[in-house]
C-alpha cells in the first residue's frame, strides 16, 4: 500500500529493523519476533506489511508474485496471477 494510506497507531518502540542501508529491510516485533514490515521500512513510499501480522481477514487478496526466480524449489505457484522474475515496478 502507499505510505500515505498507512499510519502506525502504537507500538513503534517495539519494532526492531534489520538490514538498513543494505537494500530491503525486515522489521520485527521485539516481544514476539513476528515479521511485520519489509521493503525499505519506514522510508519507502510503499508499505510492505507481512500478511502474518494480521489477526483478522484484511479484506485484500494477492495481486501478483515477485522474485519468482528466487523461490524455493518446492514453492509451486498454482494461480494465474502475474509473475515477476524480480521486484515489481510501476513503470
Amino acid at each position: 500500500m502507499r505510505r500515505e494510506q498507512f499510519r502506525l497507531l502504537q507500538g513503534e518502540e517495539l519494532l526492531k529493523v534489520y538490514g538498513k542501508g543494505e537494500g530491503a529491510v525486515k522489521a520485527f516485533c521485539v516481544t514476539c519476533g513476528s515479521s511485520l514490515f519489509g521493503g525499505d521500512w519506514p522510508e519507502d513510499p510503499q508499505v510492505s506489511i507481512r500478511m502474518g501480522a494480521f489477526d483478522d481477514d484484511p479484506g485484500i487478496r494477492p495481486q501478483f508474485h515477485t522474485y519468482v526466480d528466487c523461490r524455493a524449489p518446492w514453492d509451486e505457484i498454482t494461480d494465474d496471477l502475474p509473475q515477476y522474475r524480480e521486484g515489481r515496478t510501476d513503470d
